[in-house]
C-alpha cells in the first residue's frame, strides 16, 4: 500500500498541520506572511475555465454506483479493470446517492408528490456507497506527474486507484474542499485505470457536534442521504514538471475617473519534480497586453508569482472594458491567458475570463454597510439561492433561473453554505448578477467552539479552497465568514481572515450576515432581524424603532413569508384531496419547526380579503396578498436607500423542491403573484406609493438624469368611477428618490376598498411604469410590542373584502407575433378592459395549445395587472421555442371579476430558428 501522506503535497500540508496544535494562534501571523499561500494550496478549487492544463480529464460520465451493503469486495479489488459491476447503477458525476437512484428510476413514485419524500428513508444511506469510474490516460502523458482532484466529496471517502489505497477518510472529507492527490505512481498512462471512492454520508450536519457539510436549517426537509456523494467535479490532470494555476486579476481605480485601471496579476506555480527548475511565466490579457518573468523553483515547491503595474506599466490599462452589475452598465469580460514555460516548452496554459472591476464597502453608521462598485454606491436588492434538494444541477435550468432573477430586476444572488458549480458563477458573470456567499448557519458550522482538531483543520482548508476558487470571478461581491452570528470562537475568525488576506481575496469580507458586532472585525453593517413570516405592506416603513425588519441597514435575509404557487403547480405535488391549508400534506410542503404551517398568512388572508370558500378562491387571494407584500418590502428599501437602507435579500428566490414558503417562483419555474410584485417593485425607473403617509415617489436606480417625466395618479372607487386624478411634470437625478405628490385623504365610503393607479412616462410619452394599489380606509395595525424574531402580529386587518363582490367586467385579448430573438418566440398580447369596473388581478398564461399545460419557463413583461375601465395594455411574452413542445401557444387571460378570454398564436411563430452557418474562423479572439 502506498502511504497516502506521501501523495499529498507535503509543502502544502505542513503548515496546515499547525492548526491542530494549541500553539497555532501564536505562530499564525508569521506563518501567514511567509507560507500561507502555499499551505492551503492543495485545497483550492479550480474553475471550469482552467481546463487548458497539459492534460485534463474531467471524470463526468460512465460512473457506477452501489451500496457497500451489497458489495463484498474491498477497494483493492473494486478498483481493478476486471471487476464486474453487474447490477450497479450507472450515474454521471456530480451526483448524490439519491440523485443517482432517481436517475436510474429506482423509485416508482415522484418523491416530491404528497409526502413521498418520507418513502426515501433507507438504512442503506447510513452505510458507505461505492462510486467507480474506468478511464484512460493518454499515452502522451507517460512520464508526467498525474494529479487527482476531488472537488466536493460529501462527506468522507477512502480513495482507491488501480488497487492502491491513495488516501483514507481521515484525509478526504468535507464537500467544500478540494483534495489534491499526486497519483503518479499508481496511475497507468495508455492503459485502463479504475478509480473507486468509498463514500460515507455526513452525520448530523444540522447539529452542533455534527459534520461540516451541507445544512438546510428550518426551511426544508433533509434528504435522507444528507446529500452524501460527489457534489462537484472529479478531475485527473497531468503536468510536465511544473504547472501554473489559480490566477487572480485584481483591479484598482484611482477614482472617480475610470479611464485608467491598475491591474495586478497573481498565479501559483508548482514544481512537481525532484529537481530545481527555472520557469518563465508568460501572460496575455486580451490580444494587446503581454507580460512575463523568470521564476526559480526549488524541488517540490510552490511559489506565488505577481505582476504589478510598477514592474509592468502595460498593466496600467487605459479606457478599459469594465464589468458592471446589470442596470449599472455592461458586464464586460476580458480574457487572460497565462502559461508556464521551462526549457522552451509550454508546460501548461490557463485560459480564463475575468472582470475589470473594483468592489469595496464602507459603513454609513454602525448598522449600515453600503457596497461600492467601481466607485459607485449601489443598493443591493435580490434573493437567496439554493440548488435542488438532491444537489442536481442542469446548466440549462441554471440559466433559466438566473434569467428569472434578472427579469425581476434583481442585482444579487445570496447563497448560504451551498456552493454552486463553475457554470453557475459563469452565468452570474455573464449576466452581471452579483453574488454574496459564505458559511452556513445553524448546525455544525455555527459552533466552532465544538470542533475537534480535525474539524478545525478541515474548516481552514475549506476556507482556502473557496478563496482560491472564487476570488477571480467578477460576480463575487462579498464573503461572509458567518451567517447567523460571527464565528463563536474568535480564533477561527482570525484564522479565516488571515487566510483570506494571504490569498488576496479582492472583495469585502463581512463577519456575519446578522447585526452582531464581531469581537475581531467590528460591526457587520448588515442585519438579520426578520421577518420570515407574513407582515402587511405598511410594516416596512413603520418599523421606526429600527429593531426589526424595517427599511434600514442591509437585510441579508428577510421575507413576508409564504408564496403560494398557482393551482396548476399545486396539483403537481399535492393530491387534490389534500389541497387545503389544514391538511398534513400541505403543512409538509411548508418549512420545518416554526415554519411548518401557513397559518399566519392564512389568518391575514381571510381577515383582509374575506374567508376563502375553496382552494381556487384561496389561491386567487393568495396571489394578491403575495404581490402586495413582496412589492412593499422591496419598494421600501428603494425608497429609503442610503438613509440608511443599503440592501435587501428576499429569503428566498429559488425553490429547491415544491414548497409553499420563501420563494419568488415555484419549483416548476412558474412566476406568480410574488414574482410580479417583486418585478414591479424593482423597476429601474419606478413610481410608487408610500403606505404610511399617502405620498407618491419616483425611485430611479439608473445612473441617468431624467427630465420632463410625466407622473399621473388616479383613484378609482370600487365601482370603477374616477374619484381623483392629478398629473405633473418633474425631473429626477441619477440613483435618486423624488417626491411627486401627497394624495388627498380618502373619505370612508361603503365599502372601504378603493384603487390607486400610478403611471410614469418619459418626456416622449413612453410609459416607464404603471403601478396599481388596492387600498382600504381601514388599515392594517401592528402590535410592535409583541414582535418575535420571525414576525410582528396584527391587532387589526385592512378591509379588502369588497374585492369579493367587484362588479363584473369583460376582457378583450389579441395576440400578434413579434420578431423572434434567436431561439425564443416573442408575442405581444393586447388586453382591453371593455367594462365599467376595474379589472382586478388580470392573470395571463401561455399554454401548449388550448387545453395544454403552461409553457414554462417564460418571461412576461408584466402580469397580475389591473386595468381601468376602457384601458388597454400590451404585454410581451418571451419563451424558448423548444419549451412549447411543438405546440401553437394559446394565450389565456382571467381576472377576479372577468371570465376567461383566450386566443391562439399564429403557428408560424413557433417554428425553430434556422441554423446559422458556422462562422469563419477569425484570427483575432474576442472575449465574451
Amino acid at each position: 500500500m502506498m502511504h497516502s501522506k506521501s501523495l499529498f503535497r507535503l509543502g502544502l500540508i505542513a503548515a496546515l498541520a499547525l492548526v491542530l496544535t494549541p500553539a497555532f494562534a501564536q505562530h499564525k501571523k508569521k506563518r501567514v506572511a511567509k507560507k500561507h499561500s502555499k499551505s492551503h494550496y492543495s485545497e483550492a478549487l479550480p474553475s471550469a475555465a482552467q481546463l487548458a492544463a497539459n492534460s485534463n480529464i474531467l471524470l463526468k460520465d460512465g460512473w457506477n454506483m452501489q451500496s457497500a451493503t451489497k458489495v463484498t469486495a474491498n477497494g483493492a479489488a473494486i478498483s481493478q479493470p476486471a471487476f464486474p459491476t453487474d447490477g450497479w447503477y450507472k450515474v454521471s458525476v456530480p451526483t448524490t446517492i439519491i440523485a443517482g437512484l432517481l436517475a436510474n428510476n429506482v423509485y416508482n413514485f415522484d418523491p416530491f408528490y404528497g409526502m413521498n419524500l418520507q418513502k426515501l428513508n433507507d438504512p442503506q444511506f447510513d452505510s458507505p456507497w461505492w462510486f467507480r469510474k474506468e478511464f484512460t490516460i493518454p499515452k502522451t502523458e507517460i512520464g508526467k506527474d498525474i494529479v487527482l482532484r476531488l472537488h466536493g466529496i460529501n462527506y468522507k471517502a477512502n480513495v482507491w486507484l488501480n488497487g492502491v489505497l491513495i488516501a483514507d477518510s481521515n484525509e478526504v472529507m468535507n464537500p467544500f474542499r478540494i483534495i489534491e492527490l499526486n497519483v503518479t505512481k499508481a496511475a497507468r498512462p495508455a492503459r485502463a485505470n479504475v478509480l473507486a471512492l468509498e463514500i460515507r454520508r455526513p452525520i448530523d450536519p444540522n447539529k452542533r457536534g455534527g459534520d461540516l457539510a451541507i445544512d438546510y436549517a428550518d426551511w426544508i426537509h433533509y434528504p435522507p442521504d444528507y446529500n452524501g456523494g460527489i457534489v462537484n467535479d472529479v478531475e485527473v490532470k497531468t503536468y510536465d514538471r511544473v504547472g501554473i494555476e489559480y490566477p487572480l486579476v485584481a483591479t484598482h481605480f484611482d477614482g472617480p475617473s475610470l479611464d485608467l485601471a491598475h491591474l495586478t496579476v497573481d498565479a501559483l506555480v508548482t514544481n512537481y519534480s525532484a529537481n530545481p527548475q527555472d520557469v518563465t511565466i508568460k501572460g496575455r490579457i486580451n490580444t494587446n497586453i503581454s507580460f512575463e518573468k523568470r521564476v526559480h523553483l526549488e524541488a517540490k515547491s510552490i511559489s506565488n508569482v505577481t505582476f504589478t503595474p510598477a514592474e509592468f506599466p502595460q498593466l496600467d490599462v487605459r479606457n478599459p472594458r469594465i464589468w458592471w452589475p446589470w442596470q449599472y452598465g455592461s458586464p464586460e469580460l476580458n480574457h487572460l491567458e497565462i502559461e508556464a514555460i521551462h526549457e522552451n516548452t509550454v508546460s501548461n496554459t490557463i485560459k480564463e475570463d475575468f472582470g475589470i472591476r473594483e468592489i469595496t464597502s464602507k459603513l454609513i453608521d454602525d448598522k449600515s454597510r453600503v457596497f461600492i462598485v467601481n466607485g459607485k454606491r449601489i443598493v443591493i436588492r435580490g434573493a437567496a439561492w439554493s440548488p435542488d434538494i438532491f444537489q442536481r444541477r442542469s446548466p440549462k435550468r441554471q440559466e433559466q433561473e438566473i434569467r428569472l432573477y434578472r427579469d425581476m430586476n434583481m442585482n444579487i444572488v445570496r447563497s448560504e453554505g451551498k456552493m454552486e458549480d463553475d457554470n453557475f458563477y459563469a452565468l452570474c458573470d455573464k449576466y452581471g448578477m452579483l453574488v454574496m456567499t459564505g458559511w452556513m448557519c445553524c448546525g455544525a458550522w455555527q459552533y466552532p467552539e465544538n470542533w475537534d482538531a480535525a474539524k478545525r483543520a478541515s474548516a481552514m482548508a475549506s476556507d482556502s479552497s473557496v478563496m482560491y476558487w472564487l476570488r477571480n470571478k467578477p460576480s463575487l461581491m462579498a464573503w461572509l465568514n458567518g451567517s447567523d452570528m460571527p464565528p463563536r470562537d474568535t480564533t477561527v475568525e482570525r484564522d479565516w481572515l488571515d487566510i483570506e488576506a494571504a490569498l488576496k481575496w479582492p472583495n469585502p469580507i463581512v463577519a456575519t450576515a446578522n447585526e452582531t458586532k464581531s469581537k475581531v472585525s467590528g460591526f457587520s453593517g448588515v442585519k438579520m432581524d426578520g421577518p420570515y413570516e407574513w407582515v402587511p405592506p405598511i410594516y416596512w416603513e413603520t418599523d421606526t424603532a429600527e429593531r426589526h425588519g424595517g427599511a434600514y441597514s442591509f437585510a441579508t435575509e428577510i421575507s413576508p413569508g409564504p408564496s403560494i404557487p398557482p393551482y396548476e403547480s399545486l396539483v403537481k405535488f399535492i393530491p387534490k384531496d389534500s389541497l387545503w391549508f389544514t391538511t398534513a400534506t400541505w403543512k409538509y410542503h411548508c418549512g420545518t419547526m416554526t415554519f411548518g404551517t401557513t397559518d399566519v398568512f392564512n389568518d391575514a388572508l381571510q381577515g383582509r380579503y374575506g374567508k376563502a370558500v375553496d382552494i381556487k378562491d384561496y389561491i386567487a387571494k393568495a396571489q394578491a396578498q403575495d404581490y402586495e407584500a413582496h412589492r412593499a418590502m422591496m419598494e421600501s428599501y428603494g425608497l429609503r436607500k442610503y438613509h440608511t437602507a443599503t440592501g435587501v435579500v428576499q429569503w428566498m428566490g429559488s425553490n429547491p423542491w415544491p414548497g409553499l414558503i420563501w420563494h419568488t417562483y415555484d419549483y416548476y419555474l412558474y412566476p406568480a403573484g410574488t414574482y410580479f410584485g417583486m418585478k414591479k417593485s424593482m423597476e429601474p425607473l419606478h413610481i410608487m406609493y408610500s403606505y404610511p403617509n399617502g405620498e407618491v415617489y419616483i425611485t430611479n436606480s439608473l445612473q441617468q438624469r431624467f427630465t420632463g417625466l410625466k407622473a399621473e395618479a388616479a383613484i378609482y372607487n370600487i365601482d370603477g368611477t374616477l374619484k381623483f386624478s392629478k398629473q405633473l411634470t418633474t425631473t429626477v437625478e441619477p440613483d435618486s428618490i423624488t417626491k411627486c405628490l401627497t394624495l388627498p385623504p380618502v373619505s370612508t365610503p361603503a365599502p372601504t376598498t378603493y384603487f390607486l393607479r400610478l403611471q410614469l412616462a418619459d418626456a416622449n410619452g413612453a410609459v416607464k411604469s404603471i403601478n396599481w394599489y388596492w387600498l382600504s380606509t381601514k388599515g392594517d395595525t401592528l402590535d410592535w410590542k409583541k414582535s418575535k424574531w420571525y414576525t410582528t402580529p396584527q391587532t387589526a386587518y385592512a378591509d379588502y373584502s369588497a374585492l369579493q363582490n367587484l362588479g363584473k367586467t369583460t376582457l378583450k385579448l389579441a395576440v400578434t407575433a413579434a420578431p423572434k430573438k434567436g431561439d425564443s418566440a416573442v408575442h405581444n398580447i393586447t388586453l382591453t378592459n371593455t367594462g365599467k369596473t376595474v379589472a382586478f388581478q388580470v392573470h395571463l398564461r401561455a399554454l401548449k395549445g388550448r387545453s395544454g399545460d403552461d409553457i414554462l419557463p417564460l418571461i412576461f413583461s408584466d402580469n397580475y395587472i389591473e386595468l381601468a375601465p376602457g384601458e388597454t395594455r400590451t404585454l410581451q411574452c418571451t419563451y424558448e421555442i423548444q419549451d412549447a413542445a411543438g405546440s401553437s401557444p394559446y394565450f389565456l387571460a382571467t381576472a377576479w371579476n372577468a371570465g376567461e378570454v383566450g386566443e391562439a398564436a399564429a403557428a408560424a411563430a413557433i417554428k425553430p430558428a434556422a441554423k446559422k452557418p458556422a462562422a469563419k474562423k477569425k484570427t483575432r479572439r474576442r472575449s465574451n
